[in-house]
């Protein structure tokens, strides 16, 4: 049943060489510079301690892409940017679309082996990182597949380069790639997802009316540039002459501390997934705009976060179909939904024939319209099965549909209510992953006969990566030994996000009629956990260490006398930003320990350093018996 609203007309706005033009004259990069002709004085960017105007930015990142230029980087090349965090990353963002070129976002914390098989897969014409990550990287050894520009050290290669916009090249595709984004793919490799100017530069003219960014507004930008949630912190801003407040780094981006950040710096527009707005402890008065996706929304956090003067909205849409497809406004005391498609957008529910489902019935939400991204790199079968003929279309061939593989249902209002997926592929804090790379990496071990990966409930309500795996029988490692062994196979070949917490071994996997694996008849997991398994466990000493173990061993979900006084929370523990937020709240709650921060975590991972950490804060006991505290 298509939506009432799909499938609206966009007019022309300006002239084919405007953002609001249509053609291949669109560019990101021209959304921003017409911002910047407006107010070239105003505020683009807040880094840390740097504060760059629109003019500066603009100079910046023009004389990088004259530099890419100079080097042969022009239509539709793929440039991949591996950089952390800091004013370069925006400057070559920026630069790349400058130069005409597409950019292709790269985690620079993702393992080598991920690294160079995307490196490869896109071809890139060069990449964009620091002299650090390229100095002390595998992907830039002896398998390095493109040119490498630090971006740190080539300053003075820049300086003399001319400062103003480049001209725009011609000769290219008549629509060019804007980006390619990866996501976790089925195959055990991800997945490359190409956009074209087109459709990012559609999504812009459409959302920015939607989203309703102003001059003055201070917007968020806490995603990582390799996850196109980004792209609707970054894009829109610029859009509008706003200002981009770069979030702080490591344990300050969740929680009190973020919380913090935000009130200090005059935040007016979050957006964020709803497991990161859970973790921040009160009210922010300056927030006038919020805006969650990436996962379901509960309806308490709806009616915690509502307030008169704020708007909050929830957005919908895959990478596939650039960023966001669908939106609600949310509001106190009524259903959460994903809403109805952005204007030129449409939904379609279709069922396992590809047909439109009845009014009310339950369909695979498939999306149409000018955001759909071309297809995956190099997969001409996959895209083949994802992009498919819109049924409702006039004439074969004058429409295609997405299929997301997540379901949905038209409600009375003419709204979509989410269902859950219909596949193997699962959110977990905002990320997408698919469970089949997870099976596909554990897999590659000669030990492993089969695999299968869920997500499933942990304690606290917290969703976690469970694995399960049946043994071959000519493979006489232990178990320990095994599980150790997948555990680092696992590190070396996927991000931390996509890392199952636990371990199971099976004398075989439930199957479905069709025979592949029935991830819902998977048991709940034993215990086992999979960072930990293997490693001695160093019993804690004195009544603090006692307090934290426990503490953590609550929120982990393992017996307090299994875990470590010298395990790392992180890589040991299977931890991870949300979780450890969640045991400084347990500590605070504790005496003795109640002055614990999400950063003494980060820098005391073990259950003894952060012990140690804690008795050194507390100082000496007051009164004439006080004692030195312990070294």
């Amino acid at each position: 049943m298509v939506s009432r609203t799909a499938a609206l007309p966009v007019a022309p706005i300006g002239d084919r060489t405007e953002p609001g033009g249509t053609g291949s004259a669109d560019r990101l990069n021209r959304f921003f510079e017409t911002a910047c002709d407006r107010t070239p004085s105003a505020v683009a960017l807040e880094c840390g301690a740097d504060r760059l105007s629109y003019a500066e930015l603009d100079t910046r990142a023009n004389r990088m892409a004259h530099h890419l230029r100079r080097l042969g980087i022009g239509p539709g090349r793929p440039v991949a940017l591996m950089l952390p965090q800091s004013v370069e990353t925006y400057v070559c963002l920026l630069g790349v679309c400058k130069a005409d070129a597409a950019f292709v976002p790269i985690d620079p914390a993702a393992p080598p082996d991920r690294v160079s098989f995307i490196l490869r897969d896109v071809r890139a014409a060069a990449v964009l990182t620091t002299s650090a990550l390229a100095s002390g990287a595998d992907w830039a050894g002896p398998r390095r597949t493109c040119p490498v520009i630090e971006v740190d050290t080539c300053a003075r290669e820049l300086a003399p380069l001319p400062s103003s916009r480049p001209p725009t090249e011609d000769g290219g595709p008549e629509d060019p790639l804007a980006y390619v984004m990866y996501t976790s793919g089925s195959s055990g490799r991800p997945k490359g997802v190409e956009i074209a100017r087109s459709s990012i530069c559609n999504f812009l003219r459409v959302v920015s009316p939607v989203y309703g960014v102003r001059p003055q507004d201070r917007v968020y930008q806490g995603m990582a540039i390799s996850f196109d949630f980004s792209i609707e912190e970054i894009w829109p801003t610029w859009a509008a002459g706003a200002t981009l407040v770069a979030g702080p780094a490591g344990p300050a981006r969740l929680g009190a501390e973020l919380a913090d950040f935000l009130q200090e710096r005059g935040v007016t527009v979050l957006y964020c997934v709803p497991t990161l707005l859970a973790t921040v402890p009160h009210d922010l008065p300056r927030i006038r705009s919020l805006v969650v996706g990436g996962e379901a929304c509960p309806c308490a956090l709806v009616e915690r976060w509502s307030r008169p003067g704020r708007r909050m909205l929830n957005t919908y849409g895959p990478t596939e179909a650039t960023v966001t497809a669908t939106w609600q406004e949310l509001l106190p005391g009524r259903p959460v939904t994903i809403g109805r498609p952005l204007p030129t957008y449409s939904v379609v529910l279709l069922d396992e024939r590809r047909r439109p489902v009845p009014h009310g019935d339950v369909g695979e939400i498939c999306l149409g319209g000018p955001g759909l991204a071309r297809g995956y790199v190099g997969r001409p079968d996959l895209t083949a099965d994802r992009f498919v003929e819109h049924p409702l279309a006039p004439g074969a061939g004058s429409g295609l549909l997405y299929r997301t593989g997540d379901l949905g249902r038209m409600t009375a209002d003419g709204e979509i209510e989410y269902l859950g997926r219909s596949d193997a592929e699962v959110k977990i804090r905002g990320y997408r992953v698919s469970l089949e790379e997870i099976d596909s990496v554990l897999m590659e071990d000669p030990g492993v006969a089969q695999a299968g990966t869920a997500l499933v409930n942990a304690n606290d309500g917290d969703r976690v990566l469970a694995a399960y795996v049946v043994r071959t029988g000519d493979h006489d490692a232990s178990d320990d030994d095994l599980t150790a062994r997948l555990h680092k196979r696992l590190r070396r070949s996927l991000p931390a996000y996509m890392m199952p917490s636990t371990l199971d071994f099976l004398d075989r996997l439930p199957v479905m009629p069709s025979g592949k694996t029935d991830r819902r008849r998977l048991p709940p997991p034993a215990g086992r956990r999979l960072a930990a398994a293997g490693r001695r466990v160093v019993p804690v000493r004195g009544v603090l260490e006692t307090t934290v173990r426990d503490a953590w061993a609550e929120v982990i979900g393992t017996e307090p006398g299994e875990l470590s006084a010298q395990a790392d929370f992180f890589t040991d523990l299977g931890g991870h930003s949300l979780l450890a937020a969640r045991a400084v709240s347990v500590l605070r709650g504790r005496p003795g320990t109640g002055g614990a921060t999400l950063r003494d975590m980060y820098e005391h991972p073990t259950v003894r350093a952060l012990a140690a950490r804690l008795r050194s804060s507390a100082g000496p006991p007051a009164g004439p018996a006080a004692k030195q505290p312990r070294p």
